[in-house]
């Protein structure tokens, strides 16, 4: 009898813990500024890069390359077209990395067994759980209206993406980052 209440119960207990300690996933953010029109543009460019800042890696600039693709994807699908010469925006981003420390505020322990004809069980909780490192980036989308000379939409988004990531999880992280940003009238 007491077996059959114990399994379920730790399977409780299990699920209960679990769902406490798993980290939600990161959410994009962003900002607008509230006085913008950012809806009446219909075209942006590139905001040019640095000369000494272009990298010679190969893995580097595949993985730029597929930023600023999956960038121009997402604003072509809110209606913005991308022009050379005097674009109505002008973007720009930077991806950061960084370590992050993940610290477990406490860890459990479950165990059942039997000797002779007795079953036993036991939870065994520590509030002194470890920490890791865990490698993360942070992608940085900056809009801004070229006429005015001024930052209009600023997007964020922390993830795990970094030079080597595949094309379609770079894109995943663009569009989670491109989401709020308002799409063009016609």
């Amino acid at each position: 009898m007491h077996t059959r209440i114990a399994v379920p119960f730790f399977l409780f207990v299990f699920a209960l813990i679990g769902g406490c300690t798993s980290s939600a996933p990161a959410k994009p953010e962003s900002r607008i500024d509230p006085m913008a029109n950012i809806p009446a543009a219909k075209t942006f460019g590139w905001q040019p890069a640095a000369d000494n800042l272009v990298s010679t890696d190969v893995t580097q600039r595949k993985f730029d390359e597929s930023i600023r693709s999956s960038i121009t994807t997402n604003l072509g699908r809110k209606g913005y077209a991308e022009a050379t010469t005097e674009p109505d925006l002008v973007v720009a981003y930077e991806v950061t990395p960084y370590e992050k420390t993940k610290s477990s505020p406490f860890s459990v322990g479950v165990g059942m067994g039997s000797w002779g004809g007795n079953v036993g069980g036991g939870v065994g909780v520590n509030t002194g759980g470890g920490s890791r490192s865990v490698q993360e980036t942070r992608l940085t989308i900056r809009v801004v209206d070229r006429k005015a000379d001024k930052e209009v939409w600023l997007g964020t988004m922390t993830s795990s993406i970094a030079p080597g990531a595949s094309a379609n999880d770079v894109a995943g992280v663009v569009a989670q980052t491109l989401n709020d940003f308002p799409a063009r009238r016609p």
